[in-house]
């Protein structure tokens, strides 16, 4: 029997690995990660896809349709649509890894304190975790927009905080499970202290479902941030941010409707790759 067993048991985790296998290399997924490869390219160096200037039309006629030597066509004032949208990528993709960065250190931090010790500090930072949960994200973050200032980073922070509760939550599930752990329990016992046994313990094994998040996180961050610039209250203009880019053509979608719904085609790539990717990478740390 115990043959047996072992056996059915290596075939099953064969399986398991091979269907990992096939979810990291799926047609989606791989075409996710390119597009997300090129939108990162356009962060690091917009000026190998675009020789024209993101803020200055120069000559060029306003409002001019898509064509081979303007993709996305010419805005208002001339300049150049694409150019704008490869250029933004750098403001809007910084804020998002800012707000995810702040979500998933906060809220991990809070979630594994709160799991692992658990009565009354769990009982005091899980009501707070909730006050922010219970308040809606666009109006939390248009709140702390206000305080903090219009700006990149200030919008990055108020996205972050509005991220800070869902961090918590996973990780505290987390935390919670793995603290109950024979071998937690042993650490304890061989004289470790608190924080030693959080860092070489319970934080290693809660943090491959935690990372899944912050990538899927990245997708509603953009989202979010792009929401903000549309509203006036990220990046100023004319320095290009993809809400922005999408708000200053709002005004002309009758008359040229490219300035509003080919960023937004951007907009709407990016998030559902990065979507795909997190859900690919929560079923192979699975």
């Amino acid at each position: 029997m115990s043959i047996v067993f072992t056996r059915g048991q290596g075939t099953e985790t064969r399986r398991a690995r091979g269907g990992r296998a096939r979810a990291a290399l799926s047609p989606a997924t791989i075409v996710s990660a390119l597009v997300l490869l090129i939108a990162v390219a356009w962060a690091l160096a917009p000026g190998l896809f675009t020789h024209f200037d993101p803020n200055d039309g120069g000559d060029t006629p306003a409002l001019l349709a898509p064509s081979l030597e303007h993709w996305f066509g010419t805005d208002q004032t001339g300049r150049d649509a694409f150019t704008r949208v490869v250029y933004g990528a750098s403001q809007s993709l910084l804020a998002a890894l800012v707000a995810v960065g702040v979500g998933l250190i906060v809220g991990t931090t809070i979630g594994l304190i709160a799991g692992t010790r658990r009565g009354l500090i769990d009982d005091v930072l899980m009501r707070l975790i909730d006050v922010l949960l219970s308040i809606p994200a666009i109006l939390l973050s248009l709140s702390i927009v206000v305080v903090l200032g219009f700006g990149t980073i200030n919008a990055a922070i108020a996205v972050g905080v509005t991220a800070i509760a869902q961090f918590a939550r996973l990780a505290r599930s987390q935390a919670v499970q793995i603290s109950t752990s024979d071998f937690v329990a042993a650490a304890y016992g061989s004289g470790g202290t608190f924080f030693s046994v959080l860092a070489r313990h319970i934080l290693p094994n809660s943090i491959s479902p935690v990372l899944s998040l912050a990538v899927l996180q990245v997708g509603s961050a953009i989202l979010q941030i792009s929401t903000l610039g549309f509203l006036g209250y990220g990046t100023p203009p004319p320095t290009p941010e993809w809400g922005l880019i999408i708000a200053e053509g709002r005004n002309f979608v009758a008359t040229a409707w490219w300035l509003t719904v080919l960023p937004g085609l951007v907009v709407m790539a990016i998030v559902l790759t990065t979507h795909q990717i997190g859900n690919t990478l929560r079923k192979v740390t699975s």
